[in-house]
């Protein structure tokens, strides 16, 4: 313990890299700079080729379904004009099979029934116990 001094200020000495290294690095990073610089504008360039080669197959298959629809268009119109060309004309039928009008049914006359929708009694009708 100090008694009766006054304390003094810290001496600050700077000791960071020399001019030298500073220099250095920026001469590292200029180079970096450039060669992400030449990159990006190869990539760039080479991303806008594909692009527009893209575009390029895009428009030429636009064009094909164009022409496509055009020539399926054109054959559909054919088929229309020549399905609505059809002449014809009225014969008279040869060996032609005429109808009747219908007869009333033949109902049988019966006295009983044993169920409603069963059959009438008649002879061999009923009942057959054993067979």
């Amino acid at each position: 313990m100090c008694f009766f001094s006054s304390p003094s200020a810290p001496q600050v000495v700077y000791q960071g890299p020399s001019q030298a290294d500073i220099d250095a690095n920026n001469a590292a990073l200029d180079t970096y700079r450039q060669q992400s610089t030449a990159q990006q504008q190869q990539f760039s360039a080479a991303l806008q080729k594909q692009i527009d080669d893209a575009n390029a197959m895009a428009e030429k298959q636009r064009l094909q379904l164009e022409q496509e629809r055009a020539q399926a268009s054109a054959e559909m119109a054919a088929q229309q004009q020549a399905a609505y060309a059809v002449t014809t004309t009225t014969a008279e039928p040869q060996g032609a099979l005429t109808t009747e009008p219908a007869k009333p049914k033949d109902k049988t006359k019966g006295t009983l029934k044993i169920a409603p929708g069963a059959t009438a009694m008649s002879q061999g009708t009923g009942l057959n116990i054993g067979v």
